[in-house]
């Protein structure tokens, strides 16, 4: 076996083996929080040992930046189907409107930030070099990913 197919391999079950640890807990997280770990996937923090206390912290977490983030998707959902609406109307879209999509992504961006720098006051400084080796591993396994999707000449 090639080494590119042994890559191939790995970086499909990784693949897999994430997306059905993301869905055993809803997407992205517990109670189906969509927005990501906002930096601190569940997949990566399940790989650095948390203990049930640390666990219970950081769902406390996600409850309680749940409902801004329900509400800012809503909201740029409603001004992106505005934004499409305009598109296709007499009337064509502004500056402005994309203006006020752009305001509400870094309203989204902050609270995910807020998100990330809570859970990761939550961790040990053990527990953050294990993530932070763990990132650095993804980010490898999707630039070959990448490169193996490049045409070869």
């Amino acid at each position: 076996m090639t080494r590119r197919a042994r890559v191939v391999i790995a970086v499909t079950a990784l693949m897999l083996l994430s997306s059905a640890v993301a869905f055993a807990d809803g997407w992205g997280g517990p109670g189906g929080h969509r927005g990501g770990g906002g930096g601190f996937g569940w997949p990566v923090l399940r790989a650095v040992g948390l203990s049930d206390e640390q666990k219970a912290h950081i769902r406390q977490i996600y409850a309680a930046h749940r409902p801004q983030l329900q509400a800012l998707g809503q909201q740029i959902h409603a001004a992106r189907q505005q934004l499409g609406d305009k598109l296709y109307s007499a009337t064509p879209p502004s500056t402005a409107d994309l203006a006020s999509i752009n305001q509400l992504r870094d309203q989204m961006a902050q609270e995910r930030l807020a998100i990330a720098l809570a859970i990761r006051n939550v961790l040990t400084p053990e527990q953050l070099a294990k993530a932070a080796q763990i990132r650095q591993q993804m980010q490898q396994l999707r630039q070959q990913m990448r490169d193996l999707s490049r045409p070869t000449s």
